[in-house]
C-alpha cells in the first residue's frame, strides 16, 4: 500500500475520531444550525467527480499485476464506508424499530443525532463523489447486473454451487448486491430527506411517522446487506482477495484471468 493511501487512511480515522468528539461536546443540534453543509457536501463530491474524470488514468498491467483501484477510488469506497459506519453506530444509539433506546432525553439525544449528521455528510460527500465519477465515465453499467447476474452468478454460484465464470472486473455476486444497495439507500435518502424536512416545515405527524417506519425498516434490512457483504468477505477467498485489492490497488494476473475472465480477455485486447 503506497504513501498517498496511508495518508487518506490517517485522515479518515482522524475525521471519525474528531467527529465523534464533535457531536459529544455540543449542546446544540447541527442541523438546526447548518443544513446547508449537507447540499455543500454533496456538490462537493460532484465536482470531485467531475476532476477524477478529467484526469483518469488507464488501467496497466505491470509484472503480473494488474491495477484494480486508483486512489480516488479508495477514497470513494472509504469514505462512503466511513460514513454509513457513523450512521449505522448513531442509528442503534437513538433506537429504532424493535432495538432499544440508549438516550431517553433532549440532551442526551443531541450526540447521536448529530453523530448522525456528521455521517449523513461524510456519506453522501463519498457518494457524490462515486456516482458523479462512475457516471460521466461510463463505468455505471459496469456496475449494474442483468438477469443471468442474479441467477447464474450470484443464486446459482452461491446457493446452488453451479459453476460461472463470465465475470467482468466485478463479480455477478457484487453487482447484485450494488443493485440491493442502491435500492435500499435509495429508499434510505428519501425517506431521511423527508425527515429532515419536517425540521424546517410543516409536516403532518402522521406522514412523518409512517416515513420514520419505511426508513427504520430499509435501514434494517441494509444493515442485514452489510452483514452478508462482510461474512462473504471472511468466508470466501475470492472476496478476501478483492479486499486486499482495495488497499494494495491491485490483483494478480493470475488471478484476473482465472476468475474475472471478461475482464481479463477484454484487458488483453486494449
Amino acid at each position: 500500500m503506497n504513501r498517498n493511501k496511508w495518508i487518506v487512511i490517517i485522515i479518515l480515522v482522524a475525521v471519525f475520531t474528531i467527529g465523534i468528539i464533535f457531536s459529544a461536546y455540543l449542546n446544540t443540534l447541527l442541523l438546526s444550525k447548518i443544513p446547508w453543509l449537507l447540499a455543500v457536501s454533496a456538490i462537493t463530491g460532484i465536482l470531485l467527480g467531475i476532476l477524477k474524470v478529467r484526469f483518469k488514468s488507464k488501467t496497466a498491467v505491470e509484472n503480473g499485476k494488474i491495477s484494480r483501484h486508483g486512489i480516488g477510488a479508495f477514497i470513494q469506497h472509504w469514505l462512503t464506508a466511513l460514513g454509513i459506519f457513523l450512521l449505522i453506530i448513531s442509528g442503534f444509539i437513538i433506537g429504532f424499530l424493535f432495538f432499544p433506546h440508549f438516550v431517553d432525553t433532549p440532551k442526551s439525544v443531541l450526540f447521536p443525532l448529530n453523530m448522525h449528521f456528521i455521517g449523513l455528510n461524510i456519506t453522501l460527500l463519498g457518494g457524490f463523489y462515486f456516482l458523479t465519477d462512475y457516471t460521466l465515465s461510463g463505468r455505471l453499467s459496469m456496475l449494474m447486473p442483468n438477469i443471468k447476474d442474479i441467477s447464474h452468478g450470484t443464486i446459482g454460484k452461491y446457493l446452488l454451487k453451479k459453476k460461472w465464470n463470465k465475470e467482468g472486473k466485478y463479480l455477478s455476486s457484487q453487482k447484485s448486491a450494488f443493485l440491493a444497495y442502491a435500492i435500499l439507500g435509495g429508499v434510505q435518502i428519501i425517506t431521511g430527506s423527508i425527515k429532515i424536512m419536517g425540521h424546517f416545515f410543516n409536516i403532518p405527524s402522521s406522514t412523518l411517522a409512517i416515513t420514520t417506519s419505511i426508513h427504520d425498516i430499509f435501514s434494517l434490512l441494509f444493515i442485514i446487506m452489510l452483514a452478508i457483504h462482510i461474512l462473504f468477505v471472511i468466508l470466501s477467498r475470492e472476496h478476501r482477495i478483492l479486499l486486499k485489492s482495495w488497499f494494495t490497488g491491485k490483483v494478480s494476473e493470475s488471478y484476473a484471468k482465472e476468475k474475472h475472465k471478461d475482464w481479463y480477455d477484454e484487458l488483453s485486447k486494449q
